[in-house]
């Protein structure tokens, strides 16, 4: 759960993002009540990019609520897309100046919901260590509003978390998917929502139980052999047999309406997985959709991602991203706090028209998403996508994520009460559910 700043607990303003060039109808209020209560102030608008820190408006015209509520309701109209402040000054001093902030956007990005995904993690039916079904609860009680099963080899397994919530009515989601690794292909492809499986055509075992068993199908050696013999004239350092691989699995993917990542592309096991100048070629090939900006791996190999992905928009290879943890539990371990665990460390967020795998796909194609990375015990670092969509990104970490997830941990322990078939856990996450949509509701003016 993200932490909750100080004047995020203190006061609340809704709505948080409003169009650009619109007049808005705001409502500030205090969330303790004592702090507004019969006080006189002034309410100083700031553009957080305006410069020489002059207030917009110095003295904003206001009209206090009615009891029971405490606080004041205004119009403004935001001249351009960035973040804005309110500050708070108080007559009588012993008040601490207050501040809420807002964010005006254009209305290609306000039309578009702000999504926190992960697009890859396992289960006990590959190397993970429990169920779909309690893995899918635990997502949406740490903020999640989407995740993807994708256990290595299989994607039997994902289909499980799919139908343990098929019957709810609910506004989080649970994705199919598979992490590909041929037989003697080093890379890993996460293969998110695609009615096809990469790894049904490439694998001869295909039972849940021998997810293991790495021999390669008849069908898999023939098209291999077809497609190498194609690829005559590689550059010198690109491995024939992993762009072949690629090949294949991006048109299985794609053909079945499936996003194509690539996993963890500075992975360290013994050696490097896969050398620079093979995973520069396939992307300049375009064989996948988007890059693993952040996974769940250590933090140099995170770092090393991101400083080659910098390298490759300079060489004019702009491919979209997406964070994801590699999960292998969702539980958290015992201290010492210096073992390492990577559920919740590792986001995406996706803007997207709508949680459907059709909309996070056209939204993450359209490079409308970032990457989160947050180490327990640190602060969330925004990486990759461009800058206007981090500087959002960073906005919601601070002022709008941290109050949903506080709703959305009440709704994870009631998923986790429904899939254990604790009766009377349905209707109250229903009811759970449909007041929690409200805060959407009250914050974004769309």
């Amino acid at each position: 759960m993200l932490d909750m700043t100080k004047g995020v607990a203190l006061y609340d303003i809704y709505p948080k993002i409003v169009p650009v060039g619109r007049e808005v109808e705001f409502t500030l209020l205090s969330r303790d009540p004592h702090m507004l209560l019969d006080t006189k102030c002034t309410l100083s608008l700031y553009a957080m990019n305006g410069g020489r820190n002059k207030p917009l408006s110095s003295s904003i015209e206001y009209q206090a609520l009615a009891a029971p509520q405490n606080g004041f309701r205004f119009s403004l109209t935001l001249p351009s897309e960035q973040e804005y402040r309110i500050y708070i000054d108080f007559e009588e001093k012993k008040h601490p100046r207050g501040g809420v902030a807002l964010y005006a956007l254009e209305e290609d990005l306000l039309s578009r919901r702000p999504l926190v995904g992960d697009f890859h993690a396992h289960t006990y039916y590959s190397d993970g260590k429990e169920g779909p079904a309690f893995v899918a609860a635990e997502y949406r009680k740490n903020g999640f509003d989407f995740a993807t099963i994708t256990d290595h080899r299989r994607m039997a397994s994902s289909y499980l978390a799919v139908d343990a919530l098929k019957d709810l009515d609910i506004p989080f989601k649970i994705y199919h998917g598979e992490e590909v690794h041929p037989h003697n292909i080093q890379q890993h492809v996460v293969n998110f929502a695609s009615e096809n499986s990469a790894n049904a055509f490439a694998l001869l075992e295909k039972t849940l139980e021998t997810w293991r068993d790495t021999a390669p199908s008849p069908e898999w050696d023939a098209e291999m052999e077809r497609v190498l013999a194609t690829l005559t004239d590689l550059p010198e350092g690109v491995d024939a047999h992993e762009v072949a691989s690629a090949m294949i699995v991006t048109r299985i993917v794609r053909e079945g309406g499936g996003l194509v990542i690539l996993a963890h592309p500075h992975w360290v096991t013994t050696v490097h997985n896969v050398p620079d100048q093979t995973t520069r070629y396939m992307l300049q090939l375009g064989l996948f959709d988007a890059l693993e900006l952040i996974g769940g791996q250590q933090w140099f190999e995170n770092q090393t991602q991101i400083a080659f992905y910098e390298q490759l928009k300079r060489e004019g290879i702009d491919i979209p991203v997406v964070g994801s943890s590699d999960m292998h539990s969702c539980l958290s371990y015992a201290h010492p706090t210096d073992h390492v665990t990577y559920f919740t460390e590792e986001r995406t967020i996706v803007f997207a028209n709508a949680n459907t795998k059709e909309d996070i796909i056209k939204a993450v194609k359209d490079h409308y998403s970032t990457t989160v990375y947050k180490p327990v015990g640190n602060y969330p670092q925004v990486a990759g996508g461009s800058y206007r969509l981090q500087k959002y990104a960073n906005f919601l970490l601070q002022y709008y994520f941290p109050l949903r997830d506080e709703l959305y941990f009440t709704e994870g322990c009631l998923l986790h009460d429904y899939v254990a078939g604790v009766e009377g856990a349905k209707e109250q996450l229903l009811a759970t559910t449909a007041y929690n949509q409200k805060l959407h509701d009250r914050y974004f003016c769309q």
